[in-house]
């Protein structure tokens, strides 16, 4: 059922896209990458404006509609099949459709700490609710604000049916695939030769620049909720949809509802959004159809405009209004409030540094880190320390990509595309730059001195940049490989003549790409083994999840609906928390500690969430007790628990240090905890007292 349940949504989206192709005359490799990004664009809006559900119903009877539409009228579209299957369309559905119900056997789970912490979790509560998880009661007292579009996306494909992970999975990877279409975008069936081994390349890109060393454990790629791959593929996948457009003299608009997606799917990726726009209005500006510049010079403008004004709505509408709504929200809720410093003060104050200038303040306490976060990263990039693809350091990537550039040059079979592709290149390196830039300010001035010390997550901020640059320069070589048609004009007398010329290039360059493809191939087969990738994976990767969902699943059996509970994991580092706020929702975990803001500095102290418990004196020496100390007296506990309205404590892990800190708070003094005959005490007026239960043998 729940297979039947993801195929409804893939052939919703089928439906759109024949729409799209037979209708609007967008390609159909293109098709896919503008309806996900249109549908998610009326999901984000419904969902801001509380009517998620409603709105996703009529999505999908929309794009139902549509195809019925195109049925209806098909004897009005001569050669429907050539139009809709390409070999970029064909590449796309068959992938789809294959991973789709792959997933759909082998139901890989959500199992790493950020996709608990956050990414995961945001597309279940979004799941249960039918409204945005930004705005759902949590345990948690900071504000959910990441950026919706990925949850939206997979709340598209888990609409119909129950939550499961694996349709997260599909939901993404299907965005994954609608990349890889259009950068096949326009070529044709004859290009075959082209289009495998450009496919199987694409295949490689989310491995080949987030793994780096043999793998001993299994390689989430295609199975992970996180943002950074999408974020890097939907920045290049906007410049390679505009390509194919413009290769094909389709209609320039749809690749402004791409523009908006790679704006909405990370907060802190915002910036390659507008690097996309940047790109792709450039070309447009500068480019002319017809070659005439000035010839219209203002439609072009307006259009270059529109490029910025996509994913600056979509900042302005989230980020802006709504994130602050939900900011001062949580702050007058006794939560969390503003915790960075403004993003224009960070930018301005960072480049008085680098010109040389004196700054006040936070800033000047900051610049150390910032100017060490600079050469650190530097650093990374220049020497082998800084392994972070199959290639090595960042310096090799790079060379990669202009190599690939060149080589998109060289084949151009116009002087027309060779500038357009040298401008897209020059333009992405600069962009890189200020990326690196907007980096080094991030790990300065926003994040806390022990992840700019030691560069938390750098390799993960810095590939999603990787993956989208050699993704775009992939596109500006499939075009480079297309032949090229220009129209001269002229007079003859009164009689005005035109030539056109048609262009092919050299067939040597095509063998370039199949030597890219092999070698990509071989490099994965060198560092990834298929038993720990998405291809081969051993069902027993998530036995302890599996354990974990089941436990959860049998707790929350003994719960009401309203209950709040309180974890107890000994020796936890805060991923088991994290998983029972996820595993047991619409049950509320609660943060399980304290939070408290001083009144004179503002500055915001968080204990819990996992962690040791125990009285102050029992505090262990080293090791991850020490670090997840929190020390509470018995009185401290129990006006913990009661204050922040709890009903149960969920026992989840139990030591001696516990024990002997708080059996006094207890009735049957953790008797019951303690022969494994409950997990799970009820706050009662005379103490907490066992809940009757049966717990499995372990």
């Amino acid at each position: 059922m729940e297979l039947l349940c993801v195929l409804a949504a893939v052939a919703a989206l089928f439906c759109g896209c024949t729409v799209l192709t037979l209708k609007c005359r967008v390609p159909a490799s293109v098709a896919p990458l503008t309806a996900l990004s249109l549908i998610v664009a009326v999901l984000t809006l419904a969902a801001m404006a509380g009517v998620l559900y409603p709105i996703t119903w009529a999505v999908y009877a929309l794009c139902l509609a549509g195809g019925v539409w195109v049925l209806a009228t098909r004897k009005n579209h001569a050669g429907a099949a050539q139009k809709l299957f390409t070999p970029g369309s064909v590449l796309f559905w068959g992938m789809a459709l294959a991973f789709t119900v792959y997933f759909f056997v082998r139901q890989p789970m959500a199992t790493d700490f950020d996709e608990l912490s956050l990414w995961a979790t945001a597309v279940k509560i979004t799941k249960v609710n039918n409204d945005l998880y930004a705005t759902a009661e949590l345990g948690t007292p900071w504000a959910a604000t990441q950026n919706p579009g990925l949850p939206l996306l997979a709340y598209f494909f888990q609409f119909l049916g129950d939550y499961a992970d694996w349709k997260i999975y599909v939901g993404y990877d299907i965005l994954y695939f609608s990349v890889f279409a259009a950068v096949v975008g326009a070529i044709p069936r004859e290009k075959w030769r082209v289009a495998v081994p450009m496919a199987a390349a694409l295949w490689c890109v989310p491995f080949f620049f987030t793994n780096y060393n043999h793998t001993i454990y299994l390689t989430t790629t295609y199975m992970t909720s996180y943002g950074d791959v999408p974020a890097g593929l939907v920045f290049g996948g906007a410049v390679a949809a505009w390509l194919a457009l413009r290769q094909t003299s389709a209609p320039k608009w749809a690749v402004l509802p791409i523009l908006a997606l790679s704006a909405n799917l990370k907060a802190n990726t915002f910036v390659l959004a507008l690097v996309a726009a940047g790109l792709v209005a450039v070309d447009e500006w500068l480019f002319a159809d017809d070659g005439d510049f000035k010839a219209g010079l203002l439609p072009r403008t307006g259009f270059s405009l529109a490029c910025f004004a996509a994913p600056m709505a979509i900042y302005y509408l989230w980020n802006v209004r709504y994130v602050g709504w939900l900011v001062s929200r949580s702050a007058s809720d006794s939560g969390v409030g503003e915790t960075s410093a403004p993003l224009s003060a960070v930018v301005v104050n960072g480049i008085k540094i680098l010109l040389g200038q004196s700054v006040e303040g936070f800033y000047a306490e900051r610049e150390a880190q910032f100017r060490t976060a600079m050469a650190d990263m530097g650093h990374q990039f220049w020497t082998s320390d800084g392994k972070l693809s199959m290639i090595g350091q960042g310096r090799n990537v790079v060379a990669l990509i202009a190599i690939v550039f060149v080589v998109a040059i060289l084949a151009a079979a116009s002087r027309r595309l060779k500038a357009r592709i040298a401008v897209i290149g020059v333009l992405s390196g600069v962009c890189f730059l200020g990326y690196n830039l907007m980096l080094a300010l991030s790990y300065g001035f926003i994040f806390v001195p022990f992840q700019a010390e030691q560069l938390v997550d750098y390799n993960r901020y810095i590939y999603s940049y990787y993956i989208g640059w050699f993704i775009l320069a992939l596109a500006c070589l499939s075009v480079a490989l297309l032949p090229q048609i220009t129209v001269e004009g002229g007079a003859d007398g009164p009689t005005a003549v035109f030539a056109a010329t048609r262009r092919q290039p050299r067939p040597v360059f095509e063998l370039f790409v199949l030597a890219l493809a092999c070698g990509m191939l071989f490099r994965q087969s060198q560092l990834i083994l298929p038993q720990l990738s998405v291809l081969g994976f051993a069902d027993s990767e998530f036995t302890d999840r599996r354990a974990e969902r089941a436990e959860a699943e049998l707790v929350c059996s003994y719960l009401a609906p309203d209950d709040r509970v309180f974890y107890v994991g000994q020796g936890d580092n805060g991923e088991g928390w994290f998983s029972a706020v996820f595993d047991f929702y619409p049950i509320l975990v609660d943060y399980s500690g304290t939070v408290t803001t001083d009144p004179d500095t503002g500055e915001t102290k968080m204990i819990g969430g996992g962690g040791e418990l125990g009285l102050p004196e029992l505090q262990p020496s080293d090791g991850v007790k020490n670090t997840y100390y929190h020390g509470f007296t018995a009185e401290e506990l129990d006006g913990i628990v009661r204050g922040n309205g709890c009903t149960v404590l969920y026992i989840q892990t139990l030591d001696d240090i516990f024990v002997q800190s708080y059996a006094d708070l207890f009735t049957d003094k953790l008797a019951a905890a303690q022969s494994g005959e409950t997990l799970l005490y009820r706050v009662t007026d005379a103490g907490f007292a066992p809940m009757q239960m049966e717990v499995s043998a372990p």
